[in-house]
């Protein structure tokens, strides 16, 4: 069922509820690690191999706050799962997971590739110039590829550069990671997946209120402080809300919310109640009323059927 931007029902900071302080779905820093912030300039490039073999080729539902990511599957299948939804894919393919979206894989044969994690200070560091970068990472993706596919190599050659002990390391390092994401941008564009060149502008002010929401959704502020934040006005934000998102930015904080309350009811075990203090409501029936008006259940039928 399509949502709907409902008015939230917020308190101030003297009498909301203090919100839970384990979150509702796992969070890493990489799979398995300790959360952490990353490095500005964080980048790591390892072996497929080596987490998913030593998790018998299933790896659970969780998330990484601030590491996008890049699957590269040279052998093998299996399927992808981003909040909820899943996707199947085949070798030779891409799978693009960007920060912060809950996703598990589970592998039917023995898969070998190559896993990039890019911290997103250093992916806005190196796509905030140029446009045809802008949204790489904007949604799950699977990408096909060919067996002779030029992103294959621009890995291999991020992954070497990673390994050497050479002068300006820092410096190739960042060219390497360049090329990668100009033949990630070339390949989209290739399979019709790219960014419009005329919404480069409009996709960075979204991406910016997306990182914005992610930090104060359970805050309960209103668009202008966003908007304030962001060095814009209402009307530019609305519309580039329309045209990148097809949207409003009232319905992109509503979507946030109730992704966690999803993620809340489908991978953990926490009463509703709890689930509702989370999200920073102080009454948790007004959140069973609110969660039931835009997904059209009530969260304890949605958690049934999840």
């Amino acid at each position: 069922m399509e949502t709907r931007a409902i008015p939230l029902y917020f308190f101030t900071d003297s009498n909301r509820a203090a919100p839970m302080p384990r979150p509702l779905v796992p969070h890493y820093f990489l799979y398995g690690e300790p959360p952490q912030a990353p490095d500005d300039r964080f980048l790591h490039v390892e072996d497929l191999d080596d987490r998913s073999r030593a998790a018998a080729w299933r790896i659970t539902p969780h998330a990484h706050a601030d590491l996008h990511q890049v699957f590269l599957i040279r052998h093998g299948h299996g399927t992808v799962t981003a909040e909820g939804e899943a996707t199947a894919f085949s070798a030779p393919c891409a799978l693009i997971i960007p920060a912060g979206v809950v996703h598990g894989l589970v592998y039917e044969t023995v898969s070998a590739g190559r896993v990039v994690s890019i911290s997103d200070t250093f992916l806005h560091a190196l796509t905030r110039e140029e446009q045809a970068l802008s949204g790489l990472f904007g949604s799950v993706r699977s990408l096909a590829l060919s067996p002779q596919c030029p992103l294959d190599a621009a890995i291999e050659a991020l992954w070497a550069e990673q390994s050497r002990v050479a002068p300006a390391r820092s410096a190739a390092v960042a060219a390497r990671l360049t090329l990668l994401l100009i033949e990630m941008a070339q390949l989209m564009d290739e399979a019709g997946a790219g960014v419009p060149t005329q919404l480069a502008a409009q996709t960075r002010i979204v991406a910016r209120f997306r990182r914005e929401i992610e930090t104060s959704f359970r805050t309960g502020i209103d668009l202008k402080t966003y908007c304030d934040r962001l060095g814009t006005t209402p009307g530019r934000l609305r519309a580039a809300c329309r045209s990148v998102a097809e949207t409003t930015p009232g319905q992109l904080i509503t979507d946030r919310i109730v992704l966690e309350a999803k993620r809340g009811l489908r991978y953990s075990t926490l009463p509703v109640s709890e689930i509702a203090y989370a999200l920073g409501f102080q009454d948790p029936a007004y959140f069973s009323r609110y969660f039931a008006r835009v997904v059209g259940m009530p969260p304890s039928a949605f958690r049934n059927a999840a």
